[in-house]
């Protein structure tokens, strides 16, 4: 599976979606004055950057009338839909009308581009704007259209842009991910859309983008242990997955499934996700998200991880997680050797710093976590993992990331609190997956068990 973004970059995207922010906004002012309420639509902004080039706009209306034969062409944002619209705008100074983003954003969302194509296309100074409006069909129009882009792109040094994934693309990217991502008329969600995850407060937050297109509702997990973002966006991308396939869900009773899955790309790339002991299956709910900055203009559901039976929401999170994907957690005994004992005091040695790096706001797609002793059933210490939320004086809170094997009324993703006089190592897990720490458990391998 196809991974996936930990970076928002909110300036930047305010100034490129201003264009078609006004005119949504637009379309939004009309239907507010209007006595009849308006029925839903879909829409798709597709940029093409031409470099130094413009297109014959004729000759794209041509092209585009052959695929839409009923579609009408548009100038300004419709009062309704209830056909085919294209709304198109040439581009002659693309950095005052459709400005590229900018360098460190290419670096996350221009997959595949090389460093002399990521500056070309800072340069460019042509764009054609293309904006296709629908009521029904969705997945035929976006696969139409996807193909179409291709076809234009193809044999260019042009660049696609995906206004509601916020992707560049060249020409052959575009191919992979959105022209031939599709099983006959279902695309491959993990191609066709991205997520975005960073951190929100204590905890971080993950969003789908790309689903407006489909005519489908954007997915949001809120307050996801930072350390669980990766299969927070996993579980994201298949329950966006299975919303296409049976677009007729129920949002109070909704069964993820990961065997019901179609697409038969998708399919093969969850079997590397999982474990023997994973079910595949577990039923969530959905709530109306809260609408943070920079969210996709989509209506917006989160899945509704509140459950009285579970002490935080993070632990019904680990609950469903270990449900769908199951779990390894190994339990290693050792008695702690002298060389053991000095990593950790090596370890202890570093908190103060670990703290300060804590306290000081951790960088994007960054956490923390602390091994600490908790008292088992009979007495003795099982020393266990938590990724740290808070960290005060001495007192510091955190998700716990293991499965107690001798606490039976402890669970994993429960909110606990340690002391940090107790602590015995750390991880400081980096973006890129490297970490720093962790020097007793390369220890505690070679001597356990």
């Amino acid at each position: 599976m196809r991974y996936l973004y930990f970076l928002y970059f909110f300036q930047q995207i305010s100034m490129k979606r201003l264009f078609f922010f006004l005119l949504l906004c637009n379309t939004i002012s009309v239907f507010s004055q209007d006595t009849e309420p308006q029925e839903p639509f879909n829409y798709w902004e597709v940029g093409l950057y031409t470099m130094n080039q413009n297109l014959d706009i004729e000759n794209v209306k041509k092209e585009l009338k052959e695929i839409y034969p009923t579609a009408d062409f548009i100038t300004e944002l419709p009062k309704k839909v209830d056909q085919t619209l294209i709304y198109m705008k040439p581009v002659s100074d693309v950095s005052k009308e459709y400005p590229v983003y900018g360098i460190e954003y290419l670096n996350y969302f221009a997959d595949g581009f090389t460093q002399a194509q990521k500056e070309k296309l800072l340069t460019t100074k042509n764009a054609l704007i293309c904006v296709i409006f629908y009521k029904n069909d969705a997945f035929l129009h976006t696969k139409k259209l996807s193909q179409w882009v291709y076809t234009t792109l193809k044999d260019t040094d042009f660049v696609a842009y995906d206004g509601e994934s916020r992707e560049y693309f060249l020409p052959d990217t575009w191919k992979t991910r959105r022209a031939e991502a599709w099983q006959d008329t279902i695309p491959n969600i993990s191609y066709q859309t991205t997520v975005h995850s960073y951190r929100k407060g204590d905890y971080c937050r993950a969003i789908t983008l790309g689903m407006q297109r489909f005519g489908l509702p954007d997915l949001v997990i809120e307050n996801a242990a930072c350390s669980s973002t990766s299969v927070a966006n996993d579980l994201l991308i298949i329950t966006a997955q299975l919303m296409a396939e049976r677009p007729d869900f129920d949002t109070n009773n909704f069964v993820i499934d990961l065997d019901a899955i179609q697409n038969n790309s998708l399919q093969k790339d969850v079997q590397e996700l999982i474990f023997e002991n994973a079910t595949k299956k577990a039923t969530i709910r959905f709530k109306e998200a809260t609408r943070d900055e920079g969210d996709p203009f989509n209506l917006l559901l989160e899945i509704d991880f509140e459950n009285d039976n579970y002490t935080n929401v993070q632990a019904y999170q680990d609950e469903i997680y270990r449900k769908v994907f199951g779990f390894k957690d190994e339990l290693t005994s050792v008695a702690h050797n002298e060389e053991i004992i000095a990593a950790s005091e090596r370890a202890k040695k570093r908190l103060p710093s670990m703290k300060k790096i804590f306290n000081n706001g951790l960088e994007a797609n960054y956490s923390l976590l602390l091994k600490a002793p908790f008292k088992t059933d009979d007495g003795s210490n099982e020393w266990m993992w938590i990724e740290v939320v808070t960290w005060n004086e001495d007192t510091i809170e955190g998700i716990l990331q293991n499965e107690p094997y001798y606490i039976k009324n402890l669970k994993s993703g429960t909110k606990v609190k340690v002391k940090q006089a107790d602590i015995f190592d750390y991880i400081l897990q980096k973006p890129d997956g490297s970490y720093e720490g962790n020097e007793t458990g390369r220890l505690i391998q070679k001597y356990g068990n």
